[in-house]
């Protein structure tokens, strides 16, 4: 498998844009706990009728720490875990690659995706894919906390915000600047509107 993991948990036909964000550091800290605001946010955004789409590069996956079962399993729960709170996540897309083809430590069953692909973040083919799932043209912005979120909405000309919780745009992967910084993510949908 080469491709990128899509996982849709609900779609309907009255959306009026899509809100892309990403996972790690933006809606759940490393112990996979939901952040402070998240659950306001994306009631926010459900309210507004915005398709809510995660985006995430996951390259446990290429590292072997994780399998693909796994890591839909872990989207399932958060987003279930979401959902009893009355925040829903419309789809997850997942990139498990990693560009880096050799390594001494990969395990067998993660060579594979140990490639260079089009999906992985600042890469916009997950951002495209979704765009034709909820058939919507209109981005209303990325929301994310490393700077390669906010390429990727700059490709896709979109309003961009970074959240000051896990790397707070400060990777230095890219020289970028969002269009709004936010303290928190309810913060950085509302900056949206």
């Amino acid at each position: 498998m080469k491709g990128f993991i899509e996982q849709i948990y609900r779609n309907t036909s009255s959306y009026k844009g899509v809100v892309f964000l990403d996972r790690d550091g933006t809606i759940n800290d490393e112990e996979l706990e939901v952040l402070p605001t998240v659950v306001h946010g994306i009631r926010l955004l459900n309210k507004k009728k915005i398709a809510v789409v995660v985006i995430t590069n996951q390259p446990v996956v290429a590292r072997g720490l994780i399998t693909i079962d796994e890591l839909k399993k872990i989207n399932n729960t958060l987003v279930g875990d979401l959902k009893k709170r009355g925040a829903y996540i419309d789809a997850v897309y997942s990139c498990p690659h990693h560009p880096e083809k050799h390594h001494p430590d990969i395990p067998k069953h993660a060579i594979n995706f140990r490639i260079k692909c089009h999906c992985r973040k600042p890469g916009v083919a997950m951002h495209k894919k979704a765009m034709s799932v909820f058939g919507s043209k209109k981005i209303i912005g990325v929301i994310g906390d490393h700077t390669r979120d906010i390429a990727a909405g700059k490709k896709l000309s979109a309003p961009t915000v970074v959240v000051l919780t896990g790397d707070r745009g400060e990777d230095g992967l890219y020289d970028i600047t969002p269009d709004f910084i936010s303290d928190n993510f309810l913060d950085a949908v509302q900056k949206l509107f």
